[in-house]
């Protein structure tokens, strides 16, 4: 019985871990990107902040863009319409 405890309390602990580090999706158009400050804003003024500049090299103003994200935490950016 004692196991069977410990076991619901190891998954409880695992499924509220991964709750907290859930990202958002977000797409929309790119006006401005600074990749030395790690940030990029979108056309409907929402701004993310990068910890590593480095991902947002190669992403234009005018680009359409998806960006992962947790609040205003940028996790990545990516191509919200990859060729099939």
């Amino acid at each position: 019985m004692r196991s069977l405890i410990i076991a619901a309390a190891s998954v409880a602990f695992l499924a509220s871990g991964a709750a907290a580090i859930a990202a958002e999706q977000t797409e929309g158009t790119v006006v401005s990107v600074n990749t030395k400050s790690g940030t990029l804003t979108l056309q409907d003024g929402q701004t993310f902040n990068f910890a590593n500049g480095a991902q947002l090299y190669g992403i234009l103003p005018g680009q359409t863009v998806g960006v992962s994200h947790n609040g205003a935490q940028g996790l990545g950016a990516f191509n919200p319409n990859p060729a099939n």
